[in-house]
């Protein structure tokens, strides 16, 4: 019987992190996104099909206070464009609020929290997380780790 593969993605516009774990073996990747901004679904489409997936966890996007119309729009039209990707590739894919499944994960509001929990989890990925700014791969690993404990119910 072989591991199951699990898939975590962190949406952003111009940012964000998709990982991709089964056992002890795991990658994580940028979200690629255009340079203006933009998921580019070619690229996603190749990082997805690059093993056969079982489940995917995409974190829910939604407008937050104090953030502008257009910064809101962006990030939703990315978020939408990964929805129509997972569609697309028919790949099997649950939407879970950050609140939810950070709560099951432990993990707290400092985006560097998760990038050492994640490296703690995942010790052979360190080096993708090595930087502050790798908080989006952290997050994706973690929502990588959270897919694999929902599908063992």
């Amino acid at each position: 019987m072989t591991a199951k593969v699990y898939c975590g993605i962190d949406p952003g516009y111009k940012t964000g992190g998709i990982a991709i774990v089964s056992g002890d073996w795991g990658e994580v990747h940028d979200l690629p996104t255009f340079e203006s901004g933009g998921i580019n679904c070619h690229q996603m489409d190749h990082i997805l099909n690059s093993t056969s997936i079982d489940f995917v966890v995409i974190e829910k996007q939604g407008g937050r206070p104090g953030q502008g119309v257009t910064s809101i729009g962006n990030l939703m039209m990315a978020y939408g464009q990964i929805l129509g990707c997972l569609q697309m590739l028919g790949l099997r894919h649950e939407i879970h609020s950050p609140h939810s499944w950070k709560k099951k994960m432990r993990v707290t509001k400092d985006k560097d929290f998760a990038r050492q929990l994640a490296i703690q989890q995942f010790p052979k990925l360190a080096m993708d997380l090595k930087l502050k700014k790798h908080e989006h791969r952290a997050e994706a690993l973690l929502l990588a780790a959270f897919a694999r404990e929902l599908d063992r119910g």
